[in-house]
């Protein structure tokens, strides 16, 4: 059950990276063809381009997680042998958990500072483009704490072995 919830959110999480990156494509297309086409740019697309490549950023860096795919990843977990891999990769999980649980309350702290304080040109509450780090955080606690809680089932070969 949990396992199906989680998947719930991760497909909901990569459709959201999706659409972003996808609507921060369009605001700087939108960009140059106003500059070049028009000569008159837009006022607001540079500032949603890079507000969405924020959150692209930090999606993309909870799906890095979420495939350990980051470099330093690799090579920690690459130290040779099962148990010892199996070791390091508890190892990781403890220090990236407790680094995600300790910037969660600094991290409410700025986007409830920002909440009113609006951007420049879209009258957006900062507390938008803040909160990008704190959704990255809390997924990548929740991934390791639901990996723990219900552990995915073990691939097998062919012939039923592990």
């Amino acid at each position: 059950m949990l396992r199906r919830l989680w998947t719930g959110v991760e497909t909901l999480a990569l459709a959201a990276l999706i659409a972003l990156f996808v609507a921060m494509i369009v605001a700087c297309t939108l960009q140059v063809i106003w500059r070049y086409a028009f000569d008159s740019p837009l006022v607001w697309s540079e500032e949603l381009a890079k507000y969405l490549f924020i959150w692209v950023g930090y999606l993309s860096s909870w799906l890095a997680w979420k495939y350990r795919a980051h470099i330093a990843l690799g090579a920690v977990t690459m130290l040779g042998g099962d148990r010892l891999r199996r070791i390091s990769n508890l190892i990781v999980e403890v220090i990236i958990l407790a680094f995600c649980l300790y910037t969660i309350p600094p991290s409410l702290k700025i986007v409830s500072l920002t909440h009113l304080q609006p951007s420049a040109a879209l009258q957006l509450p900062m507390s938008f483009v803040y909160a990008a780090y704190l959704v990255m955080i809390v997924l990548i606690a929740l991934d390791i704490l639901v990996g723990w809680l219900s552990p995915a089932p073990v691939a097998t070969t062919h012939h039923g072995e592990p």
